[in-house]
């Protein structure tokens, strides 16, 4: 029988070639080269089928983190190796420090079960429909891994931290975690859920633009009630004899005014400067 990949991984590879087509394939492979021949190695292909059962995905152009979650959870998955830790069945895929002499730092390594109905398994891996962890989804702690772990990192370097964004909750993360805590007065144990998240959440908005920035002319459409710059504008556009005094607050008087205005220029006369009574008022419409 010829040389093959294992069909488990044959399903693996097309879903991970379909959810990031541009990737990188550098560091790809799967049949062993003359350093995995002379050891034994899941690269090699197997005596009775000649079945490769192990695949190495480039980490770039990838979220490869999201491809080890996915992995893991698949029955035909004995291990995966990634940056230097490794998960395994046989110890129900708990992180452990991956000691070998190749950290596999970039790609990922694979290797499924040689028992043939799981290695020539047809699941799908669930790679092209997995959708990415977003902060809040789960509660964060030391060890954990994932793209809601780099939205945290990335959060945090907004308020000044200098955290590498890899996604890995380590020491440097945590410790920043306990003081932003400490910060604001929560209880600084280095998780990261929900009171955290808020926190975090409020302390990385953006700061409302300044009052004199607020309702220009043409940034909105206004209506009776509404009130700012922009009302005080139209007021004194159309006049105080059809409006009334320039109060920036939006009330009948006003509203009477602005159809008046409206008809003036053949418009329909609703009320409401909207955009196009903003353009007969000659005013750049800005939203």
């Amino acid at each position: 029988m010829a040389v093959h990949l294992a069909g488990a991984l044959k399903v693996l590879r097309t879903e991970v070639n379909e959810r990031w087509p541009h990737r990188d394939r550098t560091s790809d492979g799967w049949i062993g080269d003359a350093a995995h021949q002379g050891r034994r190695s899941d690269h090699n292909p197997d005596a009775d089928d000649s079945s490769v059962n192990a695949l190495d995905i480039d980490k770039d152009g990838i979220d490869p983190l999201l491809v080890v979650r996915r992995c893991i959870e698949h029955p035909s998955t004995e291990y995966v190796i990634f940056d230097r830790t490794i998960w395994s069945r046989s110890r129900g895929f708990h992180p452990a420090r991956y000691t070998g002499s190749n950290p596999h730092d970039k790609h990922i390594h694979v290797s499924v079960s040689h028992e043939p109905n799981r290695e020539d398994s047809n699941r799908a891996w669930g790679i092209v429909t997995s959708t990415a962890s977003k902060l809040g989804d789960r509660t964060l702690r030391s060890g954990s891994r994932g793209s809601d772990v780099r939205e945290l990192q990335t959060v945090a370097n907004k308020l000044g931290a200098r955290l590498a964004v890899d996604g890995v909750f380590g020491a440097r993360t945590q410790a920043w975690v306990r003081a932003f805590q400490q910060k604001r007065k929560l209880i600084a144990d280095g998780v990261v859920g929900p009171k955290t998240v808020a926190a975090l959440r409020a302390a990385s908005r953006p700061a409302p633009p300044p009052k004199s920035a607020q309702h220009r002319p043409g940034t909105r459409t206004v209506r009776r009630g509404s009130s700012g710059p922009d009302v005080a504008f139209i007021q004194r556009f159309i006049g105080e004899r059809q409006c009334g005094k320039p109060t920036g607050t939006f009330n009948a008087r006003t509203e009477a005014g602005v159809r008046w205005y409206q008809r003036l220029q053949g418009l329909a006369d609703d009320g409401i400067v909207g955009r196009i009574t903003w353009t007969r008022m000659r005013v750049t419409i800005g939203y």
